[in-house]
């Protein structure tokens, strides 16, 4: 081979990388936004939906500890509340929050026991880095008792894990 072929065989090769890493931004970049709260908006769970910002009626501050706790750990919402959870992680390593119902809890603990890397980054869970906060938009619309936890492989079992109970809202009594 010739020094001249040889040369553009390796540009043809610098172009292609350069190519290839734009295409597998661009693929991140829809990976991230399919799991950005805007596009989760119409996915609904057993627990409600992720919820629109502008519809939020309160912020719950919710504090992760290296005690294995969240503070606090029992939530009372309205069914059709919009919340903006507030989640900070107080520790030195890193937790997470992730909404469910018992069943889903324990089939993704059992998925994180396998993957321990896995870094949770949709609308109804979040990993928060030590001395960081995040903020997840959740709209309870179904009525009864669901549960959030840090499904870090040890956390759960050390329990921290919480509650949500969401109630109906009866509409007011009409006289006549």
């Amino acid at each position: 081979m010739t020094l001249m072929p040889l040369r553009a065989a390796v540009w043809a090769l610098a172009v292609s990388a350069v190519l290839g890493s734009a295409t597998a931004s661009a693929h991140d970049n829809k990976q991230a936004a399919a799991h950005s709260t805007h596009s989760d908006a119409a996915r609904s769970e057993p627990f409600g939906q992720p919820g629109l910002a502008k519809k939020v009626a309160r912020t719950i501050a919710i504090t992760l500890s290296d005690t294995m706790r969240f503070t606090p750990d029992k939530l009372s919402i309205r069914q059709g509340e919009t919340v903006r959870l507030r989640i900070t992680n107080a520790g030195r390593i890193p937790h997470e929050f992730v909404l469910g119902t018992r069943e889903e809890l324990a089939e993704h603990a059992q998925m994180m026991r396998q993957m321990p890397g896995m870094i949770h980054n949709d609308a109804s869970s979040v990993q928060v880095a030590p001395g960081k906060s995040a903020d997840i938009v959740w709209q309870f619309s179904k009525s009864g008792e669901f549960l959030f936890a840090c499904l870090i492989p040890g956390h759960r079992e050390a329990g921290m894990e919480g509650s949500v109970t969401v109630t109906v809202t009866k509409p007011p009594v009409r006289r006549k």
